[in-house]
């Protein structure tokens, strides 16, 4: 009779010191971790299934869970072809020939084949005017203009997938009587070419450590200026709203 009000007061302690929302808030972290680590390692976003299942393996930092998937890329030549054919759609915008898949990658991530594609194409301008020109026909039935080519050059070379993300915010906000693509390149998590996923700031964070890419010069300016896109070449690039995600090409491509 005495022990119930006090395992009662217990409860009721551990349900003021623990709320709810407290309660769930790593299972969301893990989560968020687990997704960024599909974008970041295989360019798309994992199944309620997938995350289920790697969830089990409890708290994981983006590191080891980017680790575990090099290490299923070097196991399994299948799932490696399949994401270096991914990154080079949505680095290039078109399929990869068979010569460019035959270079071995190790159990290469999709961020780590993006990186090399971005090199070379910054490496040639000719090729990334013709990345350009896909974009442009996708969204505008165009190519673009040379003004708007020089616009691009003048920045870091994007992958296929972040110009086509960056062309469609512009275009929206400036329909109707489009001109020329100026101003500051943006996209939009809610961009129907991406497969994008919502991150805290922290997530966001780790998981651009974990992908090695570049810090911002000014972490404190960059987020004040809405740089924080986790996606590879996408530093100088401003998310709408500052909202903080992960993205790879849309995988309906």
């Amino acid at each position: 009779m005495v022990q119930r009000p006090r395992r009662a007061l217990g409860v009721l302690l551990v349900a003021l010191v623990l709320p709810p929302a407290a309660a769930h808030a790593q299972p969301a972290v893990q989560e968020e971790r687990i997704a960024a680590s599909f974008v970041l390692a295989l360019g798309r976003t994992p199944s309620t299934a997938e995350i289920e299942r790697w969830a089990k393996d409890g708290a994981l930092p983006v590191t080891e869970l980017m680790a575990r998937h090099r290490r299923q890329l070097q196991s399994d030549r299948a799932a490696a072809r399949a994401v270096a054919v991914k990154a080079a759609q949505d680095a290039f915008g078109r399929a990869p020939s068979e010569a460019e898949l035959q270079t071995p990658s190790g159990g290469a991530t999709y961020v780590e084949l993006m990186v090399r594609h971005l090199r070379w194409l910054g490496e040639r301008p000719a090729e990334y005017e013709q990345v350009m020109n896909r974009a442009y026909r996708l969204l505008l039935q165009r190519d673009a203009y040379s003004v708007e080519v020089d616009y691009w050059k003048r920045q870091p070379a994007l992958s296929f997938a972040l110009l086509v993300g960056c062309i469609d915010d512009w275009a929206r906000r400036n329909r109707p009587g489009l001109m020329a693509t100026t101003g500051v390149a943006s996209v939009s998590v809610n961009s129907e070419y991406l497969d994008a996923v919502r991150l805290s700031p922290a997530v966001a964070a780790e998981a651009r450590a974990a992908a090695g890419f570049e810090p911002i010069d000014d972490p404190a300016l960059g987020l004040a200026a809405g740089r924080t896109l986790v996606a590879p070449g996408a530093n100088h690039i401003v998310s709408v709203g500052g909202v903080h995600f992960a993205a790879a090409g849309a995988s309906y491509r």
